[in-house]
């Protein structure tokens, strides 16, 4: 399943925001794969000096990741369709 990145500009997010804002994405990913379209958070990246999160998400479609996010109605700047590199696979 393809990988993508949900960029965010959050000014003013404390952790708790970040907690709360978490929990509404992985409950709406469980809500849309059990409508039949695989979708799930992997993880996000949160870069305190400037307010931004990058979170990634594996899903069919971006389509899929706009609607897990915009159900979980967390704002978002960017959705893109990112090639995952890791160090083992080198």
């Amino acid at each position: 399943m393809p990988f993508f990145v949900v960029e965010r500009e959050l000014p003013g997010i404390n952790p708790q925001m970040l907690g709360s804002a978490a929990v509404r994405a992985k409950t709406c990913c469980a809500e849309i794969s059990e409508e039949g379209r695989p979708v799930r958070w992997v993880r996000s990246y949160f870069l305190p000096e400037s307010s931004q999160t990058h979170c990634y998400f594996e899903g069919d479609s971006r389509e899929i990741v706009e609607e897990a996010n915009r159900r979980a109605n967390i704002p978002f700047s960017r959705i893109a369709q990112v090639v995952e590199m890791t160090p083992e696979a080198l």
